[in-house]
């Protein structure tokens, strides 16, 4: 299933094409990422800015033919982006409408692997977990790492790796040597 940052470059690459067909044949700098505060909606355009030396305008006014050439449906005909607004020099800030989200969303639990690709090629992975000292008390700082070693590998195998845990005994020590030896040794 295709992320929304995909879709959405996707949109923006349509977008750039439109507003200016000379750049049809280069590689045309797109950056579309995450929003890194939430008052500025759900994603963000960076590429007016990378523009102005391929376009020769300022990246507001480069923005602005972005914003007028995309398309803000998806495939399908529904509104895919609620809002678009400049920020600053030509940083395009983009909502999603939350009813495309919604079904993105249920369109994404659905599926078995939640929408994640299987790994082209899988790994072997090796999980250590703790490894506590038999001759010593046991104490709930020996969960961290045991918890730890456990998520970590449910993810791996949930992204389609093989793992093998490994969750060994640590030193035995002296204590064991000593203790079980008998008297006169």
């Amino acid at each position: 299933m295709k992320t929304l940052i995909s879709i959405l470059t996707k949109k923006f690459h349509a977008a750039i094409e439109a507003a200016y067909p000379q750049l049809k044949e280069q590689n045309i700098p797109l950056e579309v990422v995450q929003s890194t505060n939430d008052k500025f909606g759900h994603y963000q355009c960076n590429s007016a800015m990378k523009l102005t030396k391929l376009v020769g305008l300022k990246p507001r006014e480069i923005a602005e033919r972005l914003i007028a050439n995309l398309e803000c449906k998806d495939d399908c005909g529904s509104l895919l982006v609620q809002e678009l607004a400049i920020a600053g020099p030509g940083f395009i800030n983009i909502t999603i409408d939350p009813q495309f989200l919604s079904k993105y969303i249920d369109q994404i639990l659905k599926l078995p692997h939640l929408g994640i690709d299987a790994p082209e090629h899988s790994q072997r992975i090796i999980i250590d977990f703790s490894s506590p000292n038999t001759a010593k008390e046991m104490h709930v700082g020996h969960l961290r790492s045991t918890i730890i070693g456990d998520c970590l590998s449910r993810l791996f195998e949930f992204l389609g790796h093989d793992v093998l845990r490994l969750n060994h005994i640590g030193d035995w020590g002296t204590a064991f040597g000593i203790e079980d030896l008998p008297d006169g040794w």
